[in-house]
Parts: C-alpha cells; sequence; structure tokens
C-alpha cells in the first residue's frame, strides 16, 4: 500500500463506526442512557466528574448510602486517568443521554481500533483487518448489552484489545515494556474483573507463543511486566475484597443454573440478524435482543477463507487460539465460577479473537475452488441460521424473512466479489454490517431484558432538587408505574444514583456490593427499591435506643409510591411529621423541626452531651462530654470497613448498630473530649505503596529496554 494511503484503513474504521453510533442514537435517544448506565455509571460519573472538578477525588460518599463506598465498588475505577477524565466531561455537559452518547461512542471507536492494531500486528492486511474491526463494536452483546447498559464491560474489552496488542508488541521488540504497562494499568484499574481475567489469559497465551519461538529472553521481559501489572491489581480490588463481609459480593464456587448462558445451538445462528435466542434472562426464558449476534458474515465466509495457510503460523498464533479455546469453554460453561458470572458476557473476548484469526487469514486470499460448493455451503449455514431463528421466536416470521433476504442478498455479493472482484471485499462487509445494524436498531430500538428506567436525563433532574429536600427516605419499587406513565411518576421518584445529579441525599443509590444489615433493616435492593414495609420500618425504634429510624438516618423527606404502598395516602405520620404532598404517584411526608447538629452526620448521643459536631465525606469531629456510666455516639453512616475513632487521641472500638449505622461506644471516665470519626480505605496502605514500587520498576525496566536497544543500535552501526 501506498505511504499516503496507509492511514485511510483507520480513517474508514473511526468513520464507519461512529456513523454507526449515529444511527443508533437517532433511532433511541435513550439507547446509550439505559439500565445500569442511567441508573448508576452516568449519575456516578457525573458527581465523580463534579468533585474532581472541584479539587476533590472522592472514595467514599456517604450521602450515597449503599452505592457510597465508590472505593470498593471497583466498576468506577478511580484509579484510572482516563476513566477520571472521562467522568469530567460527563460533569460539564447537562444532559446525561447526550454525554452517554459520546463517551460509548467514544469506546466503540477505540474497540475497533484495538481489535484493527490487533489484527495488523498478528500480520493482518489493512483492509481485512478494518471489515472485522468495524464489526467488533455491533456485535449484539457488545451492543445492547455492555455499550447500552454495561460499559464497564465495554471498557474491559477496550483495554483487553489494546494491551494485547501492546503485549505482543514487547515481546517482539517494537515497543517498551513501560507503555506495556501503562494499557496494562488501564486494563487493571478500570475496575472490571473480566478484564483481569482477560490480562491473565492474554499473557498466558503470549507466553506460550514465546515459548514454542523459543525467544526466552523476551519471555522473561514480558513476564517481569505481566508481574508489575498484576501488582497495580491492588488498588482496583482489595478494598471490595476487605469490604465483601458486610455486603452481598461473596464468592459463590461453581454454579450452572443456565443464566444467561448460551449454548452451541444458539452460536450456530450467530450471523443471523433476526435470532433472538432462547436463553434464560430475568424475566424468563427468550431474550428479546440479539445477544448472541456476531456478524452477517461470519459463518457465511467460512467456506470460502484459505485456512490451510494457518499451518505456516502455527507458532505465532498460538497466543489466539489458546484465548479462543478458553474463552469458548467459558462461554459455553457453567452460569458462575467463583466471582464470574453470566457466560454471554464472554463472547465478545471470543468474538475479539475470532474477528482477528479471520482478518489474518481473509488477508491471505479466498479460495475460489469450487465455488459452486463453497457458494451452496454459504447458503446453507444462512438458511440454518434462518431455521433457528424462527424457531426460537416463531411469532417474528416476517422479520426473519427480510433478515434472511437481506444477509442472502449481502451473502450474493460476497460470492460475487470473491470471484471478480475480492479487493472491494472489505467494503462489502462494512456496508452490510451498517445495513445489518440498520435493521437491528429498527426492530430492536432498546433492550427490553433489562430495567427500564425512563429516567430523565437533563434539567428535569435538577427540577427534583427544588421540589424535594433530602436527605430523603424513598419508599418505592422501580417498576410499578406503566411506561406511559413513567416519564411524570419521574418527577416524584428517582432510583439509583440519579437524585445525586440534582444534589439531592438519597437512599434510592445503586450498589453492585450492597450492605448487608441496612438491606435487611430497610428492604432495599441495589437499586434503592424497596419493600411496602418500607414506611413502618422508616418509624421504628431502632434497637438498644430510644430513636426512630428515620432520626437515625437523618431522614428530612419521607417519598412513598402509592402503587406500593396502597395506604399512603391516608397514612397520619407520628408527631414531628406533616403530609406536604399526595397525587397520583406519590405521597409525601416531611420532618417538621430540624434535627440537631446540621452541619453534621451525627444523629444520636446517649449518654453524653455534644457540645460540637462537624463531617465531611470521610471524617466526623465532636466536642463531648460524658457520665461516668459512658455513653455511645451514631452517625448517618454505613459501617464500612476503614472506620476509625479516637477519643483524645485514644483509639476507641467502632461498632455497627442494628441498621447497619457506625457506633462509637465512648469510655465512661472522661470529660470534655474531642472525638474524631474517619475513613480510610481499606486495603490502601498497602496496594498504594505496591503500586508506586510497580510504576517505578515498571519505570526502570522501560529505560533499561530503551537503553540496551540503544546499545545495541551503536554497535551494528559502527
Amino acid at each position: 500500500m501506498p505511504q499516503r494511503h496507509r492511514g485511510l484503513a483507520p480513517l474508514v474504521v473511526v468513520l464507519a463506526v461512529l456513523l454507526g453510533s449515529v444511527i443508533v442514537f437517532i433511532q433511541s435517544h435513550e439507547f446509550y442512557f439505559w439500565d445500569d448506565s442511567a441508573a448508576v455509571f452516568l449519575p456516578t460519573w457525573y458527581t465523580v466528574g463534579t468533585d474532581l472538578w472541584q479539587g476533590h477525588w472522592p472514595t467514599l460518599r456517604p450521602d450515597l448510602w449503599m452505592g457510597g463506598n465508590l472505593a470498593a465498588e471497583a466498576q468506577f475505577g478511580l484509579w484510572n486517568p482516563v476513566n477520571l477524565m472521562m467522568m469530567m466531561i460527563v460533569a460539564k455537559i447537562p444532559d446525561m443521554a447526550v454525554s452517554a452518547f459520546i463517551i460509548k461512542a467514544f469506546w466503540q471507536v477505540m474497540l475497533a481500533m484495538g481489535g484493527f492494531l490487533l489484527a495488523r500486528e498478528y500480520g493482518a492486511k489493512p483492509w481485512p483487518a478494518a471489515a472485522m474491526a468495524v464489526a467488533l463494536p455491533f456485535a449484539g452483546f457488545t451492543l445492547y448489552y455492555d455499550t447500552s447498559s454495561w460499559i464497564a464491560g465495554l471498557m474491559a474489552t477496550v483495554w483487553t484489545a489494546w494491551f494485547w496488542w501492546a503485549a505482543h508488541r514487547v515481546l517482539n521488540g517494537t515497543l517498551n515494556p513501560f507503555i506495556g504497562f501503562i494499557f496494562g494499568y488501564l486494563l487493571i484499574t478500570n475496575g472490571n474483573p473480566y478484564g483481569a481475567l482477560s490480562a491473565v489469559i492474554v499473557l498466558m497465551g503470549l507466553a506460550l507463543e514465546a515459548v514454542l519461538q523459543k525467544h526466552y529472553r523476551a519471555l522473561w521481559k514480558l513476564v517481569l511486566m505481566g508481574g508489575l501489572v498484576g501488582s497495580t491489581a491492588l488498588v482496583a480490588y482489595l478494598p471490595l475484597l476487605l469490604s465483601s463481609d458486610v455486603g452481598w459480593r461473596t464468592t459463590k464456587g461453581i454454579i450452572n443454573d443456565g443464566f444467561l448462558a448460551p449454548n452451541s445451538l444458539m452460536l450456530m445462528a450467530t450471523s443471523t440478524s433476526s435470532m433472538l435466542p432462547n436463553i434464560v434472562i430475568w424475566t424468563g426464558q427468550g431474550s428479546s435482543v440479539p445477544v448472541t449476534y456476531s456478524a452477517w458474515f461470519l459463518l457465511p465466509i467460512l467456506p470460502w477463507l484459505n485456512w490451510p495457510i494457518l499451518r505456516t503460523k502455527v507458532k505465532q498464533m498460538a497466543g489466539l487460539w489458546l484465548f479462543f479455546a478458553v474463552y469458548l469453554l467459558l462461554v459455553l460453561g457453567p452460569s458462575q465460577i467463583w466471582l464470574f458470572r453470566w457466560p454471554v458476557r464472554l463472547l465478545e473476548y471470543l468474538w475479539l479473537t475470532l474477528f482477528v484469526i479471520i482478518a489474518v487469514v481473509l488477508s491471505h486470499g479466498l479460495r475460489t475452488s469450487a465455488w459452486k460448493l463453497r457458494a451452496a455451503g454459504s447458503f446453507f449455514i444462512i438458511f440454518v441460521g434462518a431455521v433457528l431463528a424462527f424457531l426460537m421466536a416463531h411469532e417474528l416470521v416476517g422479520r426473519h424473512l427480510t433478515a434472511l433476504a437481506v444477509q442472502s442478498v449481502l451473502v450474493a455479493l460476497m460470492i460475487f466479489l470473491a470471484l471478480k472482484h475480492e479487493r472491494f471485499l472489505p467494503g462489502l462487509l462494512i456496508v452490510g454490517t451498517l445495513t445489518t445494524l440498520v435493521l437491528q436498531i429498527i426492530w430492536v430500538p432498546y433492550n427490553d431484558d433489562v430495567s427500564k428506567w425512563w429516567f430523565p436525563s437533563d434539567t428535569a433532574v435538577a427540577d427534583y432538587g427544588e421540589r424535594i429536600q433530602g436527605p430523603v427516605l424513598q419508599i418505592a419499587e422501580g417498576g410499578l408505574s406503566p411506561l406511559e406513565e413513567r416519564g411524570q411518576a419521574s418527577e416524584w421518584l428517582l432510583f439509583g444514583n440519579i437524585p445525586a445529579v440534582s444534589g439531592v441525599e438519597s437512599t434510592a443509590s445503586y450498589s453492585g456490593i450492597g450492605f448487608s444489615a441496612f438491606s435487611v433493616a430497610m428492604c432495599i435492593n441495589h437499586a434503592g427499591s424497596t419493600c411496602d414495609l418500607g414506611l413502618l420500618k422508616a418509624f421504628r425504634i431502632v434497637r438498644d435506643t430510644d430513636v426512630p429510624v428515620v432520626d437515625a438516618m437523618r431522614i428530612n423527606t419521607i417519598v412513598v409510591e402509592n402503587d406500593l404502598v396502597k395506604y399512603a395516602p391516608e397514612y397520619e405520620p407520628p408527631m414531628g411529621w406533616r403530609k406536604t404532598e399526595s397525587n397520583d404517584w406519590v405521597t409525601i411526608f416531611v420532618r417538621e423541626e430540624p434535627l440537631d447538629w446540621p452541619d453534621s452526620r451525627l444523629s444520636i448521643a446517649e449518654g453524653t452531651s455534644v457540645a460540637s459536631a462537624v463531617s465531611t465525606d470521610t471524617s466526623d469531629t465532636l466536642t463531648v462530654s460524658t457520665e461516668a456510666i459512658g455513653g455511645s455516639l451514631t452517625f448517618a453512616r454505613l459501617a464500612w470497613p476503614g472506620y476509625r475513632a479516637e477519643v483524645n487521641g485514644e483509639q476507641v472500638p467502632v461498632s455497627t448498630n442494628a441498621i447497619g449505622l457506625v457506633q462509637v461506644d465512648l469510655p465512661g471516665d472522661l470529660t470534655d473530649a474531642e472525638v474524631n470519626v474517619t475513613f480510610t480505605v481499606p486495603g490502601y496502605n498497602i496496594a498504594v505503596p505496591v503500586l508506586v514500587v510497580a510504576v517505578l520498576a515498571a519505570a526502570a525496566q522501560g529505560l533499561f529496554v530503551a537503553k540496551h536497544a540503544r546499545s545495541r543500535r551503536e554497535e551494528a552501526s559502527e
């Protein structure tokens, strides 16, 4: 390829992926602001980004309650500079649906370019690599789940591709290992455990390639770099592990209940755009989205590929085959292995590897001998896919026939180009990918298998803060309101971390790790939905005190969903509370008099008198006097591991009260004591020094390799 044209293929990749992203956004404005992206990622990015602009790096946000342990949640990637920059960008865009589109389009392009570079690294020519790269972001699971909803998974896949590319170049001596370390660091600190798993398998595959090719010196360079990358996992995951005892994230061994687990039959129709697999999901059996779809050409092109060429590349491509084999077993394996659940999540890693392999093989040209037999094979493949699609969703006959007709035309054009004008084939593959995307996004404009919040994404969220004064205890269930009423109901009912965007503290936050004691006490789930007993629980007395729960939590407003608590409009609250609103959706109760200690999260002081109390996100400072029998202090903070209390400089125990709040028992022989309660992320005292050492060691390795390479060049030039 002429030098002036070298950048054309990657440019086409970028433009084609951006075009596909725009097509999706135009068809469905909420597509990228969906499910977990709407409930947790975008609002959390917005709030954390706002903190960053104000010069504050948040590891704990007690006002987010169960969702406030940002360091332990891991998935936000607080140690990942790209994540932090992304959060700061989101904080400056007033419409979260728009910011979701911008950010996710960026990650789609990054995924495609990572796949492109990886294919090129393994020997693929530019245009076959480009064709495969454009298909990557629009595979079914990648588009409808990770891009639309579970964005941390998409970012993990992106950094897997880039780390693989960088590590391969390190192994071949064409990239400094410090650069490889940087990409590995971005992969690990993204905070998605599937990325950590992929990093291990990538390194195993590259080690196998090094051994087979007897590149032992390069292998040690790779092993050192990989070990340093692995050590960075401590800052990302050690807080999660050390906080797991109070939450839901516990190891469960091996479970095989079939949940979100594809099978080989579904993969046989992976090139059929209308196929909705009969997979087990939250609502029962059968997906509403083409979750196992890969690319329209993936299976039909197989009979035409020059597979014998791989015999000459066994050693060079061993890592690809190892990665492919491991992920194929995991995709078809049990529903959960340790912390890793839902095998469908691993499909995008499978497609990444398979697309790279096909790009490499396609670069050596197609085989056109016995072309009629090969053509029959291609059409037989798409016919079988159409039959399987019909059997799994027989009510969608028109859709299946349309998909079959479009794919038949594309395959016919593919065969024509294979026989007459092979150089134009990559262009057809790209055009066919976008054409199929248009059909799919028309048929399936959003993922109906996950939570459909229909949250407001712009100024309506700010209006919530004008109507509701926090802290808020919300007694509601997220899926009760009909879709046509969801927009109106969201003027009063917001779940997940959306209230935080308006500056309102709410118990209805989203948590991936949970806090079991608080969850049980308030019957509240991961996204802030509660049971119908929540209103009664709010006014009960906390065990071993004479203080109601709402006081212990320093709640100012209780918002009750009428569809959940039928008696709410007629309910008369206890003394000190009054009803301020009752409409078609909610009944609202507000505290009549403000609580003591307005600048603090202190909520209960028994057996002691508090002269002053001031709080920050991670600390409480109080001046107290105590009687001879001692006293106790309770704070409107969940008792995450990492809290430490000192009285006049002497450490005292921190305990958890009946509903999961921080409680400090004071010595009985003190007067005018200063009490300091502080939170430090558990594990950072180990993880941060290890990270510093890893970065310095990686830099030293990079300098050594660079110096050694320069010396060899100088010797060669003499």
